[in-house]
């Protein structure tokens, strides 16, 4: 199977993420790019596609992102105290 790659990258005014359709809109904070990157992610999956969600770290590697969505999720804002 085919990995498919969505970066979430830092802009000047967000986040915004980078898919093989070209750049997305600037999200205003990282939560919300990431959200929007697995859910365009989730609409594009094909079965011979897998689609990967990726951040770049201080070195400039870029990590994938494993369920950082759900750590914001309802179910876990009691835990955080409301922040997320």
């Amino acid at each position: 199977m085919t990995q498919v790659y969505c970066d979430i990258i830092p802009q000047a005014g967000g986040w915004c993420f980078l898919s093989e359709e070209g750049q997305s809109p600037i999200y205003p904070s990282h939560r919300l790019a990431v959200e929007a990157a697995r859910s365009y992610s989730e609409s594009q999956v094909d079965k011979r596609k897998i689609p990967v969600l990726r951040q770049q770290d201080l070195k400039g590697r870029m990590l994938e992102v494993a369920g950082i969505v759900h750590a914001w999720g309802q179910e876990n804002s009691s835990k955080m105290g409301g922040r997320a």
